[in-house]
């Protein structure tokens, strides 16, 4: 985490408490696994933010690829 509400943290974290109207800034190195196809996902571990924006999927691809790939994740449906 680089900073919370522009105040610098100081720490490797990846999981991270955030009160309520705070923004953080994140930075997170994937290195050779760039993969425009399998997403990965990030979430708030309180259940009811998820429609809030708080979940989601994204991929990674390699720079100057942004363009070629699609904006809607055509996975998988799985059996929950």
């Amino acid at each position: 985490m680089l900073d919370a509400d522009g105040r610098p943290t100081g720490g490797h974290k990846d999981t991270v408490f955030t009160p309520a109207r705070t923004t953080v800034r994140l930075a997170v190195r994937f290195g050779p696994f760039s993969d425009p196809v399998e997403p990965y996902m990030y979430h708030c571990h309180l259940l009811r933010h998820e429609d809030a924006g708080m979940m989601g999927q994204f991929v990674t691809v390699e720079p100057g690829t942004e363009s070629s790939v699609s904006r809607r994740y055509a996975g998988v449906a799985h059996a929950h």
